[in-house]
């Protein structure tokens, strides 16, 4: 199964898709009309190790605030923007109830309407089943909201302030 991104920097879009080939990390890459195939594994220091065949480059997290990514590569700072691409074949429920909402499995999704007030992780985070990842307000209520497995954040689609509903996949953990 693959991704879609469009990811921003410098002013640029750029369709990013991402196939994952194994659990091993190997991924193949495809920017515009280029691919590459890239290993990809996580480092104890909680940084990542990118080998494109003949470099590795390592790839740290430094700040993350919603879509918005700051990422020192190789020591130096990128500043991105990324979006997930929604396929528009995908067909939409007949209805907007809970009962009919596909979930992606692994995904944190809240139990109803209402707005983030706190983000507790971030992507490459390892996290327990049951650990609060984030905070739900609802019908004036503070909801906690919590990983169904143990796993790594692979996407965080949300920060503080973001209004979400039921069928919004708010957290990602494989």
């Amino acid at each position: 199964m693959s991704s879609e991104y469009d990811i921003k920097h410098d002013d640029r879009v750029y369709r990013v898709t991402v196939k994952k080939l194994d659990e091993g990390g190997l991924l193949i890459v495809k920017v515009g009309d280029e691919s590459f195939t890239l290993k990809v594994s996580e480092n104890d220091d909680g940084t990542w190790c990118v080998n494109d065949t003949y470099t590795d480059h390592i790839l740290r997290i430094r700040k993350r605030a919603g879509s918005k990514v700051s990422l020192e590569v190789n020591d130096s700072i990128r500043a991105i923007e990324w979006s997930r691409v929604r396929k528009e074949s995908t067909p939409k429920p007949a209805s907007s109830g809970p009962n009919n909402i596909k979930k992606v499995s692994g995904g944190v999704y809240p139990p109803m309407p209402g707005k983030i007030t706190e983000v507790h992780v971030s992507v490459g985070d390892r996290v327990k089943g049951g650990q609060t990842v984030c905070i739900l307000e609802a019908m004036k209520m503070f909801n906690e909201l919590k990983a169904s497995s143990d796993g790594a954040v692979k996407e965080v689609n949300i920060e503080p302030g973001s209004n979400v509903t039921p069928d919004t996949m708010l957290i990602l953990i494989e």
